[in-house]
């Protein structure tokens, strides 16, 4: 696969994200009736009272439709009218009962690729850092982007005679020395102490060490015989530090990342309001500390108004349909576009799919012809031009 077709690789996810409704609209729906239209500018909440019960069937010389707009269909298994894309659905990709390779993860993870519908065609998506530079589907995505000198960072970009590719780049960024495939910092690299092949190796700590403060061979907790300022010896292990100087009776007691006392470094005190992330003093102005977390009590919905105040509702990030809100410290739900919470019940959340619901067509109770079989798609009862003679 060329770099053009790792582009085309790569936009798949883009495609995956995307509802390609619009074009259906253009060519063969409109709306079903005087409901109104589906707001998808943001994330909303619709409730049963902004809907119109009763839209009617024609507007405008329209009649009701009941084949599925391209690429809509009704496949085998599948629940509702038109509910299925052909043009991005890995269970029917192109057409129904078209499925896309699937296999174990173990195969893919050998690959580094999956396998999407996109265009109504199944496509190989590489795992990023890897790339098809043969354009074999067999042997998957083969190349290591980020490591191959021949193809660093695309297929076909090579690093010069003797340039090791690192992360994707070709050479070693600034503060590291290539020592093998990698590039390293011998400053304090353990296996590459000042130079490299030069290992820490405790076995030899009696012939590098020249005092032992706490006595031979004695190592005081979360010390080690490793690599600090480019040479082997007794230091604390990465992210601890000896702040109260007592190396013998508690070693190195610091935890760097997260003591609010010593936040980075010995000494450094964090304020009242503040707490110690990897390292940093965090808490701005319109942040609250809760805990061990900095939080805006307006907007965080486990901390509403007060810490520990959780707003109820059911969480489902998997399916996207919508989730709990804090909005200037008071608890609401927010449903992500093309859904709605119907039935007024929180702890099921948005149930409805208003793109596809023949019963909640584009807004709550807004219905279809039920006994006709009419589909909803794209937020609206499935209408065409009305064929010659008819009367409204």
């Amino acid at each position: 696969m060329n770099t053009s077709n790792l582009a085309k690789a790569a936009a798949i996810a883009v495609v995956l994200g995307v509802a390609v409704l619009s074009a259906c609209a253009n060519s063969s729906l409109s709306a079903g009736g005087d409901g109104p239209p589906v707001d998808t500018s943001g994330p909303s909440f619709t409730g049963a009272d902004a809907a119109n019960p009763t839209p009617t069937a024609s507007d405008a010389g329209m009649c009701n439709a009941y084949e599925c707009p391209a690429p809509y269909a009704t496949c085998p298994g599948t629940s509702g009218l038109c509910t299925t894309d052909l043009s991005r659905d890995v269970d029917h990709c192109g057409s129904c009962d078209v499925q896309c390779p699937n296999p174990p993860p173990r195969i893919r993870q050998k690959l580094h690729a999956s396998f999407v519908c996109a265009q109504s065609r199944c496509q190989m998506l590489c795992t990023v850092g890897f790339g098809d530079c043969n354009g074999y589907v067999e042997d998957g995505c083969e190349k290591s982007l980020d490591a191959d000198p021949a193809n660093c960072g695309a297929c076909g970009n090579a690093c010069g005679a003797g340039v090791l590719c690192w992360k994707g780049a070709c050479g070693c960024p600034p503060g590291y020395t290539a020592c093998g495939d990698q590039c390293v910092k011998l400053s304090d690299d353990d296996s590459n102490c000042g130079a490299c092949g030069h290992v820490c190796d405790p076995d030899n700590a009696h012939s590098e060490v020249k005092s032992w403060p706490c006595g031979v061979d004695v190592y005081p907790p979360n010390v080690g015989f490793n690599c600090a300022s480019s040479s082997c010896g007794l230091h604390c292990s990465s992210g601890y530090a000896d702040c109260n100087k007592d190396t013998c009776r508690d070693g190195c007691e610091t935890v760097l990342a997260s003591d609010p006392e010593n936040c980075g470094s010995c000494g450094n005190k964090c304020a009242a309001d503040q707490v110690c992330d990897q390292g940093r003093c965090i808490c701005d102005a319109t942040q609250t500390r809760c805990g061990f977390d900095c939080v805006d009590l307006q907007s965080d919905p486990l901390n509403c108004g007060a810490c520990g105040n959780a707003c109820p509702g059911r969480v489902d990030p998997m399916s996207g349909r919508g989730s709990p809100t804090c909005v200037l410290g008071r608890c609401s739900y927010s449903c992500a576009p093309g859904f709605a919470d119907c039935d007024h019940r929180i702890e099921n959340g948005c149930e409805v799919d208003l793109m596809t619901d023949p019963l909640h067509c584009g807004a709550c109770g807004a219905q279809c012809d039920l006994a006709g079989g009419q589909p909803c798609a794209a937020g609206h009862c499935l209408t065409k031009p009305c064929d010659a003679g008819v009367v409204f």
